[in-house]
This record gives C-alpha cells, structure tokens and sequence, in this order.
C-alpha cells in the first residue's frame, strides 16, 4: 500500500506539472515547445531517407507568434497568395531560416509580393540541410513547374549531419519533459558537458564526407539547371549571433570558394545585415531566427541583388 501511494502521488504529480507546462510555460514564443509543435503538427518523416523530412499539405498551425500556411506542395503560402499557374517560378530552397520561422512573413513571401510577373515560392523546411532540401526538390517538385530561378538559400549549420530518430512518447506528446530537457541542455552546455552553438557549428565544418556530399548535391543541382536553362544562385545567410565580430568567415568561404570555382553566383546578406544591432533582428532573446524586421532587409537585399544579377522580364 505505501508503493502504491507513492507511484500514486508521482503520477498525480507529473500530470499536474504537465497541465501546469501546457497552461503556463507554453504561452505561444517558448522555444523548444513551439518547435515540438512545429515536429508533431506540420512534419513527416519521409519515406527517402536523403529528403528525412517533409511538410505536410493544406494545414495551417499558429506557432511561435506566426500563422503558418502550407499549401497542396507544402511550401509556406500567405492567406491572401494568388496562385498564377501562367507565372514562371522563382523557388527558394533553405531551411528554418527560409520557412521562416517566428516571423509572420518571411522573405520569400516578402519577395513573392515586390516581384512582378513571378510567383516565389517558399520550399524552405526547418531542421533540414542542403542535402536534404535539394533531395526533396528532384523528388518531389522538379518537374510540377517552369522555373526561371532557384535560390539556395544556405544557413551555417546546412552542413550538419542530421540523423531522423523516430521519438518516443515523451518527446512527441510532454510539454513537460520538452521544456526539462532544454534546461538540462542549458545546464550541460554552461559547464562545457556540451556543446554549445559555437562549437557545434564550427564542428560541422570539420565533417568532411558530409561536407563534399553537400557541395557535390550543389553541384548536381546546378548542372541539372544549367541543362534546363534556370537562372542559379547560393545564397548565404549568417548567423546572427556577434554579427559585430562574425566567428564564422572562414566556414562562409567554404561554399563562397566553391561557388566561385564553379562559377555560381554567390551572393551573402551579411553586409545587409551587420549593421543593425542584432538583437533586433531575432524572434526572441532566447530565439536568434530572424524576425520579420530582419526578413525585410532579407528581402530588400534579395530584390536588388536578384535584379541586378538577372533580367527578369
């Protein structure tokens, strides 16, 4: 009787903190809970192991502030988008950074509306990387449209190794244990038990074999637009942490010297972005993904580079 009462009063107690995690902790901006949502409500796991993930299609779910609208491809579409299937496609490939996430219009969307006679679309899928995003291309979206343009958008960690692990319970369904794991995480990362974003970017780039068949998929998918005459372009977006005193130059010239070797147009929003104080370009203080303040200078900077770049008629 006394194990019982015991077992008993742990559960009662992990059932009220859980209500108590869902009521008062997930308030629509917590970090780690929105993604959660993000993973179970708008994801699936992919059938091809090199996609690991897609969206699903025509649902719309409010996370981390914004109102997010897929359509029947799974691309991130504003309520108010016309469709033109006459309109020749400008397709942005990336990851979070692209999807746009915390912001209520990311650039793509911005840009969908400034250029005319073109409707951009939005592909980026957050928690992926370049291999995976341009698997999903030729899968699932090379041949649905007439593209003029495509733009991969590159994040400095779209050289990660990203494993698809099926979760367990816990960390589908627990607000609970999804807000526990992230404080222990923080705990493990201020007493060096783990890494922190710093080390974990920078070790990345150290992963060879990941790395030379990122820029080989690169070099696939622009053969196959020069073969099918689409305009190309990387575009590299930085991380927004110490953009005063920029800890990743020498990572950047790694997809900056490539594409200069295989004479791709590269272009990088960084001096766009440098300037501004950079906490007023992310989500959160606890969330450096850009926010819409920081997708507007995105897409300003996108406009002019793209129209100088190419005569889009």
């Amino acid at each position: 009787m006394k194990y019982f009462t015991i077992i008993f009063s742990v559960i009662i107690s992990l059932i009220f903190l859980e209500l108590f995690s869902r009521i008062f902790i997930s308030d629509g901006m917590n970090y780690e809970i929105e993604m959660a949502k993000y993973a179970n409500n708008l994801k699936i796991v992919s059938q091809n192991k090199m996609i690991g993930i897609e969206h699903r299609k025509n649902i719309s779910v409010k996370l981390m502030g914004a109102q997010i609208l897929l359509d029947d491809h799974g691309f991130r579409v504003d309520r108010k988008t016309k469709k033109n299937k006459n309109k020749k496609k400008i397709l942005m490939l990336g990851d979070s950074m692209t999807f746009g996430w915390g912001a209520k219009k990311p650039f793509p969307n911005i840009l969908n509306e400034k250029i005319e006679n073109y409707e951009v679309l939005n592909a980026g899928i957050g928690n992926t990387n370049t291999i995976m995003q341009i698997n999903n291309f030729f899968e699932n979206f090379s041949s649905k449209f007439e593209y003029e343009l495509i733009v991969l958008n590159f994040f400095i960690n779209d050289f990660e190794d990203i494993q698809i692990i099926k979760p367990n319970p816990l960390q589908k369904y627990s607000y609970l244990y999804t807000y526990m794991n992230n404080k222990i995480n923080t705990i493990l990362i201020k007493f060096n038990l783990k890494n922190d974003w710093e080390k974990f970017y920078t070790e990345n780039y150290l992963n060879e074999n990941i790395r030379n068949n990122t820029l080989k998929e690169i070099k696939k998918l622009y053969d196959y637009c020069n073969k099918k005459n689409i305009k190309f372009m990387i575009h590299n977006i930085p991380e927004l942490r110490d953009l005063n005193d920029y800890r990743f130059n020498n990572e950047t010239n790694i997809i900056k010297n490539f594409a200069k070797e295989e004479k791709i147009y590269f272009i990088d929003s960084f001096n766009s972005l440098k300037n501004y104080n950079e906490e007023d370009l992310w989500v959160t203080n606890l969330d450096p993904h850009a926010n819409d303040y920081a997708h507007k200078i995105i897409a300003d900077f996108l406009l002019k580079k793209i129209s100088k770049i190419f005569s889009l008629n």
